[in-house]
């Protein structure tokens, strides 16, 4: 007997250490959540196991903190380390407090260096023992090193959220998406390209300056801006095109160029107005007209599978303010009015380019009809209005006096207007069936009747990219104020997150895009039943196990006399 069982215990130290040695040069994990909440991308593997030097993350994320942020610092923990593991121990990282061993003055100063660094701060009241509270800063924030190149990812996103759990929830589906994004970016050494037409009365330089930065920042891209002016290969190298808000008409010799572009898969960002509204005048004279705006896209749009109405949206559900002068000379005030021509879209959740996206101010836009040119082009519309909206077809006149009249419900009858759409698939090319060789003698290609598989997106609003600019001695300059920020209202709205999003969806081959659509369902604990029940549930957490294990005990014991007691 007692053989035996020192056999059994040979055996037994024998295949603990087998199996820690298995499982030490194979690592596997069984994910059992329905979300796979533990589990890493295909796409977020591949980028980690293209890392051929050390990355070092510091992540500010330490100490003292509330119960949502130590929740996002342990998963954040428990993600890099499955990184660590994928990447073949390339990713370093370590979690530093920057409240810790300063004063106020250095504490200060660490703060200022985190915020030009592009770590976003985010304040907090704790209760102190006495009963008082006091304000700590937090900065969920990361920041990257590879090789010689920096970069930084924030991690919490409170912006327009009701409450801390959701802003959680939020911030922990998105968190792989930021964490690799960055990383992506920093490995990668080819550098793309987008190009922003020109020669049409688009968008300055200055008017799309926060756009561009913000999307070069986080992207390995470059934006360049592009005249076409009938060259034939002008459009070749770049992943995707945008045409923001033109005025002029388009040539059938530009058209051709952009149509032969998306023939061989070229990605187009549209941003046009279906009207031309003059604001100036409006401001200067009490009253302005909307007029129809002839770009000469309608036909190459419409054979893309959208129409873009000649009309103007407006809503008087969502919408936001306009500015108002009051008085004159010394007693002359600016206050804010509401502007059914400003309407505000909520970006549904079912899409990973408007998934957690706020809401999108427009001005003056126009209304999307899809067209079925061709059953095999997807569409997903992106952004609509709300249910209460009407539509104003061109030409006719704006007032100011209209901010003085009720609006009568039952004139408001076309919900959900659509302002935003996604096209993908195999376009028809609107030269199919035109000869290309009048436009371009010594073309010498056949013209495609189809394009490959790619993708574009269609938004009614061309304003929707503008960034406040300011008159200068030097010319017209960005203001500061982020794209999206209403100075009149003080209000931040998403258009920068929405086509950071939108562009970003058009240029991705990775898949990296698709991590957006990880979802973490809720499980929130009832916070009144917690107090009510506190003491019952510390009974069973407390108490239940010694109670176990006493009468298992003590059932072993008997046991032992019945069996050996012979």
């Amino acid at each position: 007997m007692k053989k035996k069982n020192i056999r059994q215990c040979v055996l037994l130290l024998f295949g603990i250490a087998l199996a820690g040695l298995v499982s030490s040069l194979y690592f596997f994990r069984i994910d059992l959540t329905s979300e796979k909440r533990y589990t890493l991308s295909p796409e977020t593997k591949q980028v980690l196991r293209r890392l051929d030097a050390p990355l070092h993350v510091d992540i500010f994320l330490d100490g003292n903190l509330p119960v949502q942020f130590r929740k996002l610092r342990n998963s954040l923990r428990e993600m890099l380390d499955d990184f660590k593991t994928y990447s073949g121990s390339r990713i370093v990282y370590r979690f530093i407090d920057p409240n810790e061993d300063a004063d106020r003055q250095e504490r200060e100063k660490r703060y200022e260096s985190l915020e030009n660094a592009g770590i976003r701060s985010v304040p907090f009241f704790k209760e102190n023992k006495d009963g008082s509270q006091s304000q700590q800063i937090v900065f969920p924030g990361a920041m990257f090193s590879y090789k010689d190149r920096r970069s930084v990812a924030n991690l919490f996103n409170n912006k327009d959220i009701p409450s801390d759990d959701v802003a959680l929830n939020m911030s922990l589906e998105a968190l792989e998406y930021e964490l690799i994004k960055t990383i992506n970016l920093l490995s990668t050494d080819s550098i793309g390209r987008v190009a922003f037409t020109t020669g049409h009365g688009e968008l300055s330089r200055a008017e799309i300056y926060d756009f561009c930065d913000e999307f070069v920042n986080a992207n390995p891209f470059h934006i360049d801006l592009i005249a076409i002016n009938g060259r034939l290969n002008v459009l070749d190298t770049f992943k995707a095109v945008i045409i923001a808000r033109p005025c002029d008409a388009f040539d059938d010799k530009d058209k051709f160029v952009i149509d032969r572009y998306i023939m061989r898969g070229g990605k187009a960002l549209w941003l046009l107005n279906g009207a031309e509204v003059n604001t100036d005048s409006l401001f200067a004279r009490g009253m302005t007209f909307a007029l129809p705006l002839k770009l000469n896209l309608e036909d190459i749009l419409f054979i893309y599978g959208v129409r873009i109405n000649p009309n103007v949206v407006q809503d008087v559900l969502l919408f936001n303010e306009m500015p108002l002068i009051l008085g004159e000379g010394a007693s002359r005030t600016t206050t804010t009015v509401p502007w059914f021509y400003y309407p505000v879209m909520i970006p549904s959740s079912n899409h990973v380019i408007t998934r957690n996206v706020g809401p999108v101010w427009f001005r003056y836009a126009s209304d999307l009809d899809t067209v079925e040119q061709d059953k095999g082009i997807r569409k997903t519309v992106l952004l609509q209005t709300s249910e209460w909206t009407r539509t104003r077809s061109v030409p006719f006149m704006i007032n100011l006096s209209e901010i003085e009249r009720k609006p009568e419900q039952e004139q408001f009858n076309k919900p959900h207007r659509i302002t935003a759409v996604l096209l993908e698939g195999q376009f028809p090319s609107v030269f199919r069936s035109r000869n290309a060789r009048n436009l371009f003698p010594d073309l010498q290609e056949k013209q495609a009747e189809k394009s490959v598989d790619t993708k574009m997106i269609v938004v009614s609003d061309g304003d929707i990219a503008r960034n406040d600019v300011t008159t200068t001695a030097r010319g017209v300059v960005p203001s500061g104020n982020p794209l999206g920020y209403d100075r009149y209202t003080r209000m931040t709205f998403a258009n920068k997150d929405f086509l950071i999003n939108a562009l970003n969806y058009l240029v991705d081959d990775s898949g990296l895009m698709n991590l957006r659509n990880r979802e973490l369902k809720m499980r929130l604990l009832n916070k009144q039943k917690m107090i009510d029940e506190q003491l019952k549930w510390q009974m069973i957490n407390l108490v239940l196990p010694m109670l176990l294990l006493v009468i298992g005990g003590l059932a072993y014991n008997r046991w032992r006399i019945y069996r050996y007691g012979k």
